[in-house]
């Protein structure tokens, strides 16, 4: 009975082993999915509220690939996929898939600088006991440099007029250790939610981005600082994979952190 009972528990144990080796690891590599409307004017494009814990896996299933410029490249990179609809001259959808590469190109780079580099911010506090109008200003640590750090883009499909890919990006050796750094230090991990509208394009989701830090800055100091700070200075760093999605018009980032406070200043030194 022993014997049966440490061979199941042997197989569970391998099983698990199995499991947690698929996960991809954010150490040497980072991998986020990537997704970008294939409209320019998305509208009234929204998701349902069901999906708000992140964005929605792109399907392996041919029916997705509902295009024969997607279908041509076979599921390569997003290079392939433009141009093979380039030479599609039946569909003439390269304007469309166009703008949303594009956006893909844009928008990767952006969250890998926010994973590689962190986000600086200084935030400053409403008080309206003091009359202070809450300031938040933030900014990369160093700009990503596609050089240093290339990004390839993998497995595109079309999904819900959407262009979903996966986006990949190798830590340098100096990243890597930084990042081991960033770990080592037992930082509090930190999440916030900001949302900021969909008409801005780009711009709106660096902004929901930015309101995604100071909330997730404002909510974890409001529990260790009694009395409200005139001003907070720091840095954010990104980990796992940003969570971005469209709801009543606006963009929706639901981001996680290691937050480094670099210095907090109180209204008692004044």
């Amino acid at each position: 009975m022993m014997r049966k009972i440490l061979a199941v528990l042997s197989v569970v144990l391998c099983s698990c082993a199995v499991a947690v080796s698929q996960i991809p690891s954010q150490d040497t590599q980072l991998r986020v999915q990537i997704w970008a409307e294939l409209d320019a004017f998305p509208g009234s494009f929204e998701v349902e509220p069901s999906v708000e814990e992140g964005l929605p896996a792109a399907k392996p299933a041919e029916s997705a690939r509902q295009d024969s410029g997607l279908e041509s490249a076979k599921g390569g990179t997003l290079d392939e996929v433009a141009s093979a609809v380039a030479h599609d001259q039946a569909l003439k959808r390269l304007p469309i898939y166009s703008y949303a590469i594009e956006r893909s190109k844009t928008i990767a780079p952006f969250f890998m600088a926010g994973m590689i580099s962190g986000w600086s911010f200084d935030y400053v506090p409403s008080d309206k006991t003091r009359r202070v109008t809450e300031v938040f200003e933030w900014s990369e640590d160093v700009p990503f440099d596609q050089n240093v750090n290339p990004v390839t883009y993998k497995a595109p499909v079309v999904q819900d007029d959407r262009l979903l890919c996966w986006a990949y990006c190798d830590r340098t050796p100096v990243q890597q250790l930084e990042f081991r750094r960033w770990k080592s230090v037992n930082l509090p991990k930190v999440q916030g939610k900001g949302s900021a509208p969909v008409e801005n394009g780009f711009d709106g989701i660096k902004e929901a981005c930015a309101n995604a830090i100071k909330d997730a800055v404002r909510t974890y100091w409001r529990i260790y600082e009694k009395n409200k700070p005139k001003e907070i200075l720091g840095t954010v760093l990104l980990i796992g994979e940003p969570r971005v999605y469209i709801y009543e018009g606006q963009y929706v980032a639901d981001l996680e952190f290691f937050l480094e406070t670099d210095r907090i200043v109180r209204y008692t030194y004044y």
